[in-house]
């Protein structure tokens, strides 16, 4: 969390005074701020996005009426996106984890009665994170797959499946890179502020995540996924984790390829010892 992002939920005053208005509102439980506000890299005119933590009763009636969503004005101009939700729903969530679990974890408290909102989502984010990690080697393994497929797609000519299952592979790559850091991933329009630490605890090069990422999702350069791949299962290697492919991947790791722009700058890290 950025100073600046510590500054928008202490000292902002929007928030004090939006807060101020519902803290004697004993239906309120707590309000949670996420969205680029709560990362500190918001615009002079983003929203607020606020979720709201109401009684079971209180969002009971907000359902019947259909305002479990509704925008409302704020000192200053500003607007807020509020989402409703109670503690039990919140509390559900610790549990079982899915693609609202982000949100959750970047949120930071605005507002909390009785310190019960901020113990649950520390809670979530210890599950987790222990999730993530538990499903390191099977991130990996889906990591594999998709690399395998895209090397028989780009042997055979198929770049169609040669691509979609490059950008697969990314997806599988992050999960698998995260979880050997113990760490949920963030989502993806949030991804790039948080690759350097991981970065800098795998000795990847400045800025190679990014690039390798971005060139698995766009036009999955064969001969870079074959570089990449080897850097990975060193990688993993040392964290103590192997895959279960045996040497299956080793003739698609000798294949040849035609695109070689990816390859030279492979080389050319490698030449300045730049390695994983």
């Amino acid at each position: 969390m950025t100073q600046s992002a510590r500054d928008q939920v202490a000292v902002n005053p929007v928030l004090a005074s939006y807060v101020a208005a519902i803290r004697d509102d004993l239906d309120t439980f707590g309000v949670l701020l996420h969205g680029s506000r709560a990362r500190g890299r918001q615009r002079d005119d983003s929203d607020y996005d606020l979720i709201c933590i109401v009684t079971e009763d209180a969002y009971a009636v907000r359902r019947e009426r259909g305002q479990l969503h509704e925008r409302v004005s704020l000192d200053g101009g500003s607007t807020a996106d509020l989402l409703y939700q109670t503690p039990i729903r919140i509390a559900e969530y610790v549990t079982t984890l899915g693609w609202y679990t982000a949100t959750y974890l970047g949120a930071r408290v605005a507002f909390d009665r009785n310190g019960d909102i901020g113990t649950m989502l520390a809670r979530m984010r210890s599950e987790a994170n222990r999730v993530a990690g538990e499903n390191t080697a099977t991130a990996y393994d889906g990591y594999l797959n998709s690399f395998v497929r895209s090397m028989k797609s780009a042997r055979r000519g198929d770049e169609l499946g040669q691509r979609l299952h490059a950008a697969e592979s990314a997806l599988a790559l992050i999960r698998t890179l995260f979880g050997l850091e113990s760490t949920w991933p963030p989502y993806h329009d949030e991804l790039a502020p948080a690759l350097p630490a991981i970065e800098k605890a795998q000795g990847w090069p400045a800025g190679y995540l990014s690039m390798a990422l971005s060139s698995l999702a766009g036009d999955g350069d064969a001969s870079f996924q074959q570089h990449l791949e080897v850097r990975v299962e060193r990688l993993m290697r040392s964290r103590g984790v192997e895959h279960e492919w045996g040497n299956d991947l080793e003739p698609l790791k000798a294949l040849r390829f035609a695109g070689w722009r990816m390859k030279l700058y492979a080389r050319t890290t490698e030449q300045r010892g730049q390695r994983p």
